[in-house]
């Protein structure tokens, strides 16, 4: 008898300690985790959507037959998307998360002899020399110009703008470095980062494309991790300091086929669907989770520190084009051939508009909530347009900035 009252309250005290380690997995989140009580949002009114609706639990299963229901007979029409693109066309009040504010607040109350807001002038980025033409100093002006407006924007949603050399409030997710070039890049993934990466692998005459350029094993380029890095904060401001934007809408499509189209990195494809409907599961399945950490798929505002680090050259992917001998001519590079994007090497294009266009047409309502709210302050901070809006895939304000240039 007594010995099946110890085995009772061994199996109570074992259930209990279980049922503990659950609720810490499942409430436990990283430093970049968002709750679901205070996520960013565009607008929740956009599509007249609840918004405790719109996402799927991770472990949820997702039946291939109702998406493909839903896509067919719920197609957002010309004016459904002109709703969403009247709704977003202006920065709308947003709520940050209780630990982006307090880490905003921390770090304003640190601030030092060390600390600057930003004020991006024309002298102020080294390297300028009379090899820029007057076509290269109007993209280096607009890329200021934005930068000035992401900086308004990131004031307007209460968003910490001062920067300290060095706290871990101000890194970007990755920052590498070319010392002899004096270039700092900010590697934002799906804004043409390999690319920019092979650049400074074929700089030291490593051309091979089966060289892995993301694992960098005979150091063509440094990860910067602290201050220690640089001898002192003027050492660091001779750098040249990059960054890449790119809309987000057609970001996820790029992210979506190259790593789940492709390599099935997220989720097993369901059989016999369109890579439309593809597109919309992805959506559901992956890109709903608030607390993802996929560098690939997570804002860009918050994991390049887009508000708060100093960057000289903030390069549109859209029009990059028109960066690369700029780029090349801040850091002596001329002679080194910039690397084309997949559709020039002759393969398949990961960022056909073509894509975009049809992904977003088929999607539901629902499913196109779900990107406005993941990457809301990036459309919000940013200005990017999205389908159906003049412009697009285009800042909303780059005729503008274009035009007083």
């Amino acid at each position: 008898m007594e010995g099946n009252t110890t085995y009772k309250k061994l199996l109570i005290v074992t259930t209990a300690l279980l049922i503990l380690l659950v609720m810490v997995f499942k409430y436990s989140r990283s430093p970049d985790y968002t709750p679901d009580n205070d996520l960013i949002s565009i607008n929740t009114n956009i599509l007249d959507i609840d918004k405790s609706n719109t996402r799927i639990a991770p472990d949820k299963t997702t039946d291939v037959s109702n998406i493909d229901k839903s896509i067919n007979e719920t197609e957002i029409n010309d004016k459904s998307d002109k709703s969403i693109s009247e709704s977003t066309s202006g920065i709308t009040n947003t709520k940050i998360s209780e630990e982006d504010n307090t880490t905003g607040k921390e770090a304003d109350e640190k601030t030092s002899s060390n600390s600057t807001n930003v004020d991006f002038d024309l002298k102020n980025i080294p390297g300028i020399h009379s090899k820029l033409s007057n076509n290269d100093i109007t993209t280096i002006k607009k890329s200021q110009q934005i930068m000035k407006k992401i900086r308004e924007n990131c004031k307007a949603q209460n968003v910490s703008t001062v920067w300290n050399f060095w706290d871990r409030y101000t890194k970007p997710r990755l920052l590498i470095a070319k010392n002899k070039y004096r270039i700092l890049y900010g590697s934002n993934p799906k804004t043409g980062s390999t690319s920019f990466k092979r650049f400074l692998f074929t700089i030291d005459g490593v051309t091979d494309r089966a060289h892995n350029f993301h694992r960098n094993p005979d150091g063509h380029y440094k990860t910067v991790q602290s201050k220690n890095f640089f001898q002192s904060k003027s050492d660091f401001e001779s750098y040249v300091k990059m960054m890449a934007i790119r809309n987000p809408i057609v970001r996820v499509v790029s992210a979506f086929r190259d790593k789940q189209l492709r390599h099935e990195q997220y989720f097993k494809t369901p059989p016999n669907i369109t890579d439309a409907q593809h597109f919309a599961i992805f959506l559901e399945k992956r890109l709903a989770r608030s607390w993802d950490n996929d560098v690939h798929l997570k804002p860009q505002w918050k994991q390049m520190n887009i508000c708060r680090f100093p960057y000289d050259l903030l390069i549109q992917f859209e029009e990059i084009g028109r960066y690369i001998p700029v780029i090349q001519k801040l850091t002596g590079t001329e002679d080194v051939e910039y690397p084309g994007s997949r559709k020039e090497q002759g393969k398949d294009s990961h960022d056909s508009m073509e894509f975009v266009y049809e992904y977003w047409s088929k999607l539901n309502s629902k499913q196109k909530q779900i990107v406005l709210d993941k990457y809301n302050m990036d459309f919000v901070l940013f200005g990017y347009t999205i389908p159906g809006e003049q412009g697009f895939p285009l800042l909303r304000y780059n005729d503008e900035i274009e035009n007083s240039l």
